[in-house]
């Protein structure tokens, strides 16, 4: 088999082409509805944070934001939490904020936990 030089370029043309068209379409939906950041864990006593409606939790040296908790962490319960979220590197008065928050009530009571509002 002979390989031409326009053979040779009509198939780079072609495989670009595709390439082209895997990134359109559900690709970049895909791409796009990605968390952003890193996979972070943290547990430990939820507390107020300096501004209104800012609750954080502090693990590992790191104070998270966690605002886009849904639904809003119950400080009522006065009981620790582990955390899963992604952390993007924006810091907020109230920490490392953090997207796509999932919380889980442990059964562990937070000494010093804050007054019920």
């Amino acid at each position: 088999m002979r390989v031409t030089v326009g053979s040779v370029s009509a198939i780079a043309m072609a495989i670009a082409m595709c390439g082209a068209c895997s990134g359109q379409g559900g690709g970049q939906a895909q791409a796009s509805a990605a968390p952003q950041g890193e996979k972070v864990t943290a547990v430990g006593c939820p507390v107020v944070g300096p501004t209104p409606g800012c609750v954080t939790i502090k693990s590992g040296g790191k104070a998270y934001d966690l605002a886009a908790a849904t639904p809003p962490v119950d400080l009522t319960r006065k009981v620790g939490l582990s955390v899963t979220g992604h952390a993007a590197g924006e810091v907020t008065a109230c920490g490392l904020k953090m997207s796509e928050v999932k919380v889980e009530y442990l059964g562990l009571e937070c000494s010093g936990a804050p007054p019920a509002p």
